[in-house]
């Protein structure tokens, strides 16, 4: 066993250098807490989740997992992942609120854990617990209350505090992405640095088929996940739904929700299909919503023909799915089947 609190202890060792805070067993998996260093000093929380049926003779295939955006800051990695018995209140019931609205009410990381994938959710920065103390006091006052979620605040003084605090946390991102850039970092960078470290703690351990390493996400988490998976070589595949577009679409200013995903030097230079230059020949598969008003249709499907083109001119044409899915932007139970359908059949896990 690696580093561990001496309270705490889990079946299969976690990634080496990582701190394992908490574990759980569930159904045919264990989900660890885990906290990890990446190469600028920062720590980052995660959830790890475990097979019960990993073996160094028996490796299985893993899954970086990456959150979305959505303006909801106070969690990130419990957008995929059920929260530990030991997480706050507020926490369990933002978690179940997003879950719910979001993913049709499954927890994407856990299902996918029960199939037998080693799946690992780490927290970007400004996420979780990476938040800000604004981000944390909107959430016990949005989330606190002891008789569940109700969707009403009714005290005006609280709702006025509410929507000071949301106000405040949305717009910290541009001073987030100021305080970075002073320092001669971009945001994104950073995330994509940190993303790549979650690949590598998953390919250092001996239960993992380091061959089969994927990435998936939603929204912003799939914007992570195919940049990951252009620049890390490490990654085989992955699935990204509901974050596609070209950059005709996007409006002259940016919004505040845009600096977590800006990367300027790519930004002018490519547009966002362009990353199938770097994706090709690894099979990948890009889903989208057809009544997505974020990413509307018709101009994700121009932007995956130019990801066709692209792949076929690299002699990879049949290894590029690209489709859509009923619905708006969600990643409901119909994206969820596609996505696991795909990684089944690259995978070999059909059995």
């Amino acid at each position: 066993m690696l580093f561990a609190l001496p309270s705490v202890a889990a079946a299969y060792d976690i990634p080496d250098g990582a701190e394992l805070l908490s574990v759980e067993q569930r159904h045919g998996y264990e989900c660890h807490l885990i906290e990890y260093g990446v190469p600028d000093g920062d720590r980052v929380q995660a959830y790890f989740l475990v097979p019960d049926c990993v073996s160094a003779q028996d490796s299985r295939p893993a899954i970086v997992m990456l959150h979305d955006h959505g303006a909801r800051f106070d969690i990130g990695k419990e957008k995929l992942t059920k929260p530990l018995p030991e997480a706050s209140g507020n926490i369990k019931k933002s978690s179940r609120q997003w879950v719910r609205d979001n993913f049709d009410g499954v927890y994407m990381a856990d299902s996918l854990a029960s199939l037998g994938y080693v799946v690992i959710v780490p927290d970007m920065l400004y996420w979780g617990s990476r938040c800000s103390e604004a981000c944390r006091e909107w959430s016990r006052l949005r989330f606190g209350n002891e008789d569940g979620y109700t969707g009403e605040i009714n005290a005006p003084d609280c709702r006025d505090r509410l929507d000071s605090l949301k106000k405040a946390v949305y717009e910290g991102q541009r001073a987030v992405y100021d305080s970075l850039y002073a320092e001669g970092v971009i945001w994104a960078e950073k995330t994509l640095e940190e993303d790549a470290c979650a690949v590598a703690l998953l390919k250092s351990l001996e239960y993992v088929d380091e061959d089969r390493i994927a990435v998936l996400g939603w929204s912003m988490g799939a914007h992570r996940a195919w940049l990951l998976a252009g620049f890390c070589a490490d990654v085989a595949t992955g699935v990204s739904v509901g974050w596609m577009t070209l950059k005709e679409a996007l409006g002259p200013q940016l919004k505040a929700s845009d600096y977590a995903m800006l990367i300027p030097a790519l930004r002018e230079k490519y547009d966002f299909p362009d990353i199938a230059r770097l994706l090709a020949p690894k099979p990948y598969c890009f889903l989208s919503g057809r009544e997505d008003r974020l990413f509307p249709a018709e101009t994700a499907e121009r932007a995956f023909a130019r990801m066709r083109n692209i792949y076929s001119d690299a002699g990879a044409g049949g290894l590029l799915e690209t489709g859509f899915v009923d619905g708006p932007h969600h990643c409901g139970k119909e994206a969820q089947a596609a996505a696991t359908a795909f990684l089944e059949r690259i995978f070999g896990m059909q059995d």
